[in-house]
């Protein structure tokens, strides 16, 4: 496996058609987060330093990937963590979350925040074996039962 930094404008296409695969899996209208907008300018969020974009390739292949968004000068927002269904339970998951606190302690950021709705179950226990903890809610999402959790990268060693 190599994880690597999405590079635009080459691997645009792929990023929306991995992004779009995971909004389909949810089945959620993410309209409240203004979806059309984040695809309309993904060069933009994923891109220093208003955020980034990672890959997980097997075999040639983009098997997942998450990015994160900054939220200000010491947060940043875990988005879009996907692992495509023929590529789940080999730790993908796990590694690209590793490479993104690494990436985040490097970049100078003290939290790592993240909002779940309910299909993100796997996930869910992903954060919460790598330590995340339960927050309160930081911004209105209205799908029920959606969990909110964070890391402090300043405190926390990554498992």
């Amino acid at each position: 496996m190599v994880i690597r930094d999405v590079r635009f404008p080459s691997d645009s296409r792929e990023l929306r058609r991995l992004i779009h695969e995971y909004v389909d899996w949810l089945g959620i209208d993410l309209s409240y987060q203004d979806f059309a907008g984040e695809m309309a300018n993904i060069e933009a969020l994923f891109s220093l330093p208003s955020g980034q974009y990672t890959f997980a390739i097997v075999d040639s292949v983009v098997a997942g990937g998450v990015g994160f968004r900054r939220i200000d000068n010491q947060t940043a927002e875990v988005k879009r963590l996907y692992v495509r269904p023929k590529h789940q339970g080999k730790d993908i998951g796990w590694s690209l979350m590793e490479n993104l606190l690494q990436k985040l302690r490097v970049l100078g950021y003290a939290r790592l925040v993240l909002d779940a709705v309910p299909p993100t179950k796997k996930a869910q226990a992903l954060y919460e074996r790598m330590g995340f903890t339960e927050i309160e809610p930081y911004f209105h999402n209205p799908i029920p039962d959606t969990k909110f959790y964070a890391f402090d990268l300043c405190n926390q060693e990554t498992p």
